[in-house]
Order: C-alpha cells, then structure tokens, then sequence
C-alpha cells in the first residue's frame, strides 16, 4: 500500500473521525470566544473544515455523523426536560396569546413568501415557516446579568418560546410523517425517518400517551424502588430518549418529537438543580449537540456559502424573523398594557435562532424539501440573528424597570437537616421533599459535626443520601465544620443559595425549649429564607393546618405558608388536609386543588380545637401562633396536645419555638362555619 494509500485508510478509521471531532470541540469555541461569534458558529465552521467540502478528513458515512443524529435527539430531550412548566402556568394568558403570535406570523408571512418566489411545495414552505417561527433564547445569559429573569416580559417569551417550538416541532412531524426516502437516493444524504409502520394519527396518540402518562409513572417507580444511583437514573433517561424516538420512527413521525416528548415526560421527576440534570446538560452539552453542529457543517459547501442567492436569502430569512416577532410583540404588548422597553425586550428576545432552526433545516433537506442554498442561508441567517437579539437584549434591558420584589420560589432548593434518629432523618426527607417537588426543585441534606466528628458525619450523610434515593429524590448532602449548629447552618443557607430550610426539633416542651428552642430561635432569627421546625414521632394519617390570625401583613404570609406547606405535603402522600382557621375568605383565596381538602372556622383558637386534632395527625402552624400564647399554657402544652407530629412555619428572620404553647390565638374573628369555640 502506498504512502497516500495508508492516509486515506487512516483519515476513514472511527479513531481518527473521533480525533478530529474531539479537536474541534475544544477549538471552535475557543476560537468562537476570541472572534466574540455565537460558539456554534465555531462548531459549523470546523465541520465545514474538515467536511467533503473542505479538507475532506470526515464523510457522512463516518463516526461524526452518527454522533450528529444522536446529538439532535439530546437537544430536544433536553429542550423538554427543562422547560419550566411551572413559569409557563404561571403567565399562560400572555404567554400563550404571544407563543400564537410569535409562532402564526412569522409562519405565515414565511409560507407566503417562500410559495410566492419559489417552485418549493407547501410542505417545504411550511418546514421553512416552521424553522423562522420557532426561536431559541441566544441572550437570555444578558437578561439574568441584568437582573430581569422575573420580569414579565422575560417571563412571557420563555414560555412563548416553548409555545412556538412545540408548534414548530407538530409541523415538522405532520411534514415528516409524509415523506418516504428511496434507498436508492443521493448517498450524501442521509435519511432521517423511514416511513412509519402505523398512521400518524395512530402514531401520534400513541407516542403522547407513552411519554406523557406513561413514562412518568414508570420513572417514578423505577427511581424509587430500583434505580437508586446517578449511574442507573442517568442511563434510564437515555434508555427513556431513544425509546421515544424509536416509538417515533414506528409511528412515522421524526425521533427528535419523540426525544423532546420524552422529556417533558420526566420533567417533573428531574429537577433543574439536580446531579442527574448536571449530568444530562454535561453529556448532552459537552458531546452531542455540539457533535450534531458539527455535523451541520460536513453538509455545507463554503464556495457557495456567500454568493448572491444564498446572501439574499439569507437577508430575506433574517426580515422575516424581525417584521414577524416584532409585530407579535407589539401585538402582545398592547393587549396586556406593557410599557414600550418590555416590548422591546420581548421582541428582541424572541429574535434568536440556534439549533432548534438547524435541526429541522437539516431535517428538510435530508427529505428532499428544499435545497443546500436554504441551509446556507439558515446558517447566515442565525450568525445576523445572534448579533440582532444580543445586541437588542442589551439595549432594551438597561431601560426596563428592575422588579422592587420578586417572590421566592419555596421548593427551589431544600436544605433539611439530618440530625437525630433515623426515623426522624427519614421523615424530614420526605417533607422537604414534599416541598420541593411541585416547584421542580432539589432536596439537599446537612450536617454540621463538630472539631473531629467529620468521619461521623460523612457515614450519616451516606445513609441520608441513601435515604433521599430511596424517597425518589437526587440529592447530595453538604457537611460543614463550623464553630456552632447554627451558625454552620446560616452559613450553610448562604452557601448553598437555599429557598427552605426544615431544622429537627424536639417539640414543644418548657424545659427542653430553653435548651434546644434557643438554638432554632438563634437560626430563624437570622435566618434569611422560610423556615420549618419540625417534630416527628410517628407516621401521619392527616395533615392539619391551624392558620391563626391573618390580620397583620406579615401574619398572612406565614399563614399562607403554612397552607402551601400542608397542601404539599397532603397532596405528596396522598392525605386529607384540614385546615382550621378563623377566616374562610382567606382559606378559599389560596385555591387548594385536593378533593380532601376539609375548612373548619371558629371564633377563636382555643383548646376545644384540640378535639379535632388527633394523635396521628401531622399539625402544621405559623410561628406567630405560638407568639400568641401565655406561658401557662406552654406548661400545659406536653399534656393537652395529641398530636405527635407538629410543624412551625415561618418566614424569613421569624422562626420562633420557645413560645409554642396550644393554638390559642387571640381576638380571633367570628367565621360562618363550623364553630368549636363554645
């Protein structure tokens, strides 16, 4: 074999396609970052490099190409994993009319454009609405520096963005469920979906119901009962991933549907902040997406990227995006009154286009929809909507006023402390579980061993962590050595940007609240995040709120609290919930959605109260109640409480449980309802 002969059997081995896939990854973006061009343009330009166009070092047939259709499959697993559903139903009235707008017309303005100066069908006119309506968020990185994640313009396009793909990704699945790719066709093009062996509609239905109903309830099952380790939880995901685009295929819809379908199937069950996230992002993010961008470029010839159609292609691809996203945002912003600056934001926000535009650009010119010149100019397109959306975020944020609060997110991330018995370690898991769930959120253990108690304390936090496994919950717990218990745990609040925090507690006792109350009282003085003193001694039947006075400011919103607490924890282990209070208008405000939900009113909170509360009952209170109460009940407390389990709520820098006494609360208004002060 000749000298050439041996280079071209090299360049054609899976070692070397690998090599120069993993050079590029390293390279692109750092020449990317130093060029101050959106990284995924590096990514192209490598694939372009060392494509057949290029230096030929890689072929469609090689290692990088497999690793690009697994790659489009990660974006969209990854796109519907973290989407935030619960910032979606929070602003749905403005983010669905907007995700209508900023989908229909920018759709429709590029339907009527491509059919009026092309030969293209109108499926591939609607390919092509579909990749300029769709959008990804290129700068939100500058709305966060900014301050203005919570802003409502912000908020919108976040969920309006996912509106628009979710359409975008039914049109490409109605357009691909109607090819069918010879197998005698253009060896450089690669078939993404054969056709399905069932009918779409079929198909359809029966791919919602795997991914929506079914898989979460498999998930959740297997994370509890089996799959106790990153490790399996990792590779049930993936397993989850192709399995949906497998059952995408046999339905005759494109994988990647299935892929993001999969993920908004474990949405809930894998929150943002975890260890299993961080790996997906890491995998996803450091190999196959950029892999997939790779790939992009090995379809792209650079003698033909910048001449004259491609250019006014690309100029007119770029128009339509800012007429139709701008004119969706103005429409959006009149309807819900905001100021000029959020439109602004909004529009120029909703401006980006990424991989989500590549992947079904890709996916049309491998069906034979439309030609190389459209996916040229896509890619020019994206580099002038990158500059356009950073450079409009920018501006339009330094005018939009910045939020004078923003209300806290409960369940974020829950810091539980893992002190005392294992029983009682095990409960106040699955209550800061309980909490965290519903907002996607993370359950977090801590430890705080003194001078020398580390080795203890890294054998409890294993057990604790095996614990949260087994509850169904990623969690890594956090240890720290610090001068006291609770100044460990103010510290550990700040480090780990806490949301909650729920402390052990030895229950309300006169002497043992002067020993041990102090050391809570020390933390929720100083404590900058909601907190929860809880008392388990044994399992609960009922979860019982007692909301006390709700006339003060700050009354109410630990009472509301308190309700949001018992609700959860209700709902999470399948409890009734009672709530007894003194208002009924208060109670029906907060819209609890649970079919056990019982309201008891009475005049006053006063020991016939007791008489509702039973021994397995889980009582859950704001901390003000307690501060309500005179000393010569806190010494009846032990004795006339049945209750074995209580709960001490309160917001941030109020915790207080020296006081506890019973739910006596005074000057109590008289309620319609069931009255128990007689």
């Amino acid at each position: 074999m000749g000298r050439h002969g041996a280079i071209v059997s090299l360049i054609n081995t899976p070692e070397f396609s690998l090599f120069i896939l993993l050079v590029i990854l390293i390279v692109g973006p750092l020449v990317a970052a130093r060029l101050r061009i959106p990284t995924l343009i590096g990514l192209i330009a490598g694939g372009i490099l060392v494509g057949p166009f290029g230096l030929n070092w890689i072929r469609y047939n090689s290692l990088l190409s497999d690793f690009g259709d697994l790659g489009i499959l990660f974006l969209m697993f990854l796109a519907g994993i973290s989407f935030n559903l619960r910032a979606f139903f929070a602003n749905r009235a403005n983010s669905i009319t907007y995700g209508l707008l900023g989908f229909g017309i920018p759709f429709g303005l590029s339907i009527a454009v491509v059919l009026g100066l092309s030969e293209a069908g109108i499926l591939g006119a609607m390919l092509v609405g579909a990749m300029w309506a769709s959008n990804t968020l290129v700068a939100y990185p500058e709305v966060v520096s900014a301050g203005l994640q919570d802003n409502r313009a912000v908020t919108a396009s976040v969920s309006a963005g996912v509106v628009a793909d979710l359409l975008s990704l039914t049109v490409l699945a109605i357009a691909t469920s109607t090819a069918v790719i010879e197998a005698d066709s253009d060896p450089t093009t690669r078939a993404v979906n054969a056709a399905g062996e069932l009918p779409i509609w079929i198909g359809i239905a029966l791919l919602a119901f795997a991914t929506l109903w079914l898989l979460p309830r498999i998930a959740s099952w297997f994370f509890v009962k089996i799959g106790h380790s990153r490790v399996q939880r990792f590779l049930f995901a993936i397993a989850a991933m192709t399995g949906a685009a497998v059952l995408a295929d046999v339905g005759g819809l494109e994988g990647l549907i299935g892929a993001f379908l999969a993920g908004l199937g474990l949405n809930k069950l894998v929150p943002a902040e975890s260890e299993l996230m961080g790996r997906l992002d890491f995998v996803g993010g450091t190999l196959f997406v950029p892999a997939f961008l790779v790939s992009i470029g090995l379809s792209i010839d650079p003698k033909v990227l910048f001449d004259g159609e491609t250019l006014l292609l690309a100029l007119l691809f770029t128009v339509l995006v800012v007429v139709g996203k701008g004119v969706a945002a103005a429409i959006t912003g009149a309807i819900f009154r905001v100021t000029g600056a959020e439109i602004g934001l909004m529009a120029s926000l909703s401006m980006g286009q990424a991989a989500s535009t590549l992947a079904i650009a890709q996916v049309g010119f491998t069906l034979g929809f439309f030609g190389q010149v459209t996916v040229n100019a896509s890619v020019l397109t994206i580099v002038a909507c990158a500059f356009i959306t950073s450079i409009g975020t920018k501006a339009f944020a330094r005018r939009v006023e910045r939020p004078a609060h923003v209300e806290s997110i409960l369940g974020r991330r829950v810091l539980v402390d893992a002190t005392g018995t294992d029983e009682e370690m095990t409960a106040g898991l699955t209550v800061g579980g309980s909490i965290a769930r519903p907002d996607d959120g993370v359950v977090v253990p801590i430890l705080v061993p003194g001078s020398g108690g580390l080795e203890g304390a890294t054998n409890r936090m294993e057990k604790a962590e095996a614990v949260a496994a087994a509850l169904g919950h990623d969690s890594t717990g956090v240890s720290r050595i610090d001068e006291g218990f609770a100044s460990g745990v103010l510290h550990l609040i700040e480090e780990q940007n806490a949301s909650m925090v729920v402390l052990r507690w030895d229950g309300p006792d006169l002497i043992r609240n002067v020993v041990f109350g102090s050391v809570i009282d020390d933390i929720g003085a100083r404590c900058a995040v909601p907190s929860l003193a809880l008392r388990i001694e044994s399992e609960w039947s009922r979860v019982v709120v007692v909301t006390g006075s709700t006339t003060i400011d700050w009354h109410a919103e630990d009472a509301s609290m308190a309700i949001a607490v018992g609700e959860r924890l209700a709902r999470s282990q399948g409890k009734p919930l009672v709530v007894i209070t003194t208002e009924q208008a208060f109670v029906d405000r907060h819209d609890v959605d649970l079919d056990s939900l019982s309201v008891i009113v009475v005049r006053r909170l006063n020991t016939k109260v007791l008489e509702v509360i039973e021994t397995d009952d889980l009582v859950i209170t704001p901390a003000h109640v307690a501060r309500t109460v005179s000393s010569v009940w806190n010494r009846r407390m032990p004795r006339i409480l049945p209750a074995k389990n209580l709960g001490v709520v309160a917001g941030p820098y109020r915790l207080s449980v020296t006081d506890v006494g019973p739910v006596r609360a005074q000057n109590s208004l008289i309620g319609p309802a069931t009255d128990l002060s007689n």
